[in-house]
Formats: C-alpha cells, structure tokens, sequence
C-alpha cells in the first residue's frame, strides 16, 4: 500500500500537464507584454537622459567660455583659455573652432565640443564611421541673426548638431548614420548649439 502510493506520487510529480504547461505559457506571455514597453521605455529615457547631461554641460561650458572672452577684454586674435586649453572663439565670444558664427563646418563644430568639454564623450563629424562613437556631429543653417559687439548684424548663423549614435541607424559596412546628415527635427536624441547666440537646445525624437 505505501510503495503503491509513493508510485502515484511519483507519477504525479513526472511533469506538467497540458493545463498547466498552457497556464504557465499564457501567464509568460502577459509579463512579456507588461513588461517589454516599460523596458524600452527606460532605454528611451536613459538615452535622453545621457543626451541632456552632456548638452547641459556643453551649455555651461559655452557660458564659461563667453564670460571669459569679457574677462579677457574680448580679445582681437580670437582665443581664450580655459583651463590650460587654448580656445577659439567667434566675434560673438562663443567657441567656434576657428570658424565664423555663420560659417560653421563639421570640423569646427567638433572641435568647439573636443575644447571646451572636460573628459568629452567620443565623437566623429559627419561621413565618418561612428561606430566607436558617442556623438555625431553635423552642422545645419537657420541659426537665425544676431547683432555683433560692435554693432553689426549677422544673419543665417550656424548651429551645430550632437547627436547621440546609439539613436542613430548606421550602415552594417561603413558605420556612417543613415541619413549622412541626421535632422533634429525627426532624427535622435542630442542637443544643437547656435554659435551666434550661444544658445543650447536639446532635442528628442
């Protein structure tokens, strides 16, 4: 009689059945599709998190930068230092790479992120390989005017773009964005910077 109910209980315990294996899909299924939009909702905001960090400090930077061209009695050759390093900036003060503030290129739009940041992420201008990247720098028109120290007026400034590249889509082969030339009104996450006014806008799409 006992070794006959330890058999039962043995056959008992030799697995699920039907029942339960559905059961146990069905409730897998609902914590699957509970959980998954909160997961990628936490990517969505860790990425524009990251974004806004970096733009916020970019920010203060180009603030220190522009109270130091006045403190340097806003020299003519156009360079201020910054804590060891030589920064370039435009007639407006701000940190320009060499470059007017309404000429602005790639490279110049680099280098105003590479001097004036303490420890920068990783970044790459436009049509390079972004793969070993953070950053994904473009430079855009529609900047908007803005009236010079000395009284002159500049229109169609630059504004460089920052993009994260972890929103980004990159080519498999070259690891270049696709588009080469990210909108920030429909591409990314990342911040923009008016290199006439100084301003910078985070963006998040």
């Amino acid at each position: 009689m006992q070794q006959t109910m330890q058999q039962r209980l043995g056959q008992r315990q030799a697995g699920f059945t039907f029942v339960e294996m559905v059961i146990v899909v069905v409730i897998v299924g609902i914590l699957a599709a509970v959980a998954l939009p909160r997961f990628i909702n936490l990517t969505d905001e860790a990425e524009r998190a990251s974004s806004e960090g970096v733009g916020g400090g970019f920010a203060s930077a180009v603030g220190i930068a522009r109270a130091q061209w006045e403190v340097d009695n806003r020299p003519d050759d156009g360079e201020i230092l910054m804590s060891g390093t030589e920064v370039t900036v435009n007639q407006f003060g701000y940190p320009s790479g060499g470059d007017d503030a309404d000429a602005m290129t790639t490279a110049a739009c680099l280098d105003a992120f590479n001097t004036i940041l303490q420890s920068p992420p990783a970044a790459v201008e436009q049509g390079f390989d972004a793969r070993q990247a953070r950053y994904y720098v473009t430079v855009r028109g529609g900047g908007g005017s803005a009236v010079t120290p000395d009284g002159g007026t500049v229109t169609g400034l630059s504004r460089c773009v920052y993009t994260l590249v972890s929103t980004l889509t990159l080519n498999d082969n070259t690891g270049i964005p696709a588009p080469a030339n990210p909108n920030p009104d429909t591409d990314g996450k990342g911040f923009i910077y008016n290199a006439g006014t100084g301003q910078v806008v985070s963006f998040n799409n």
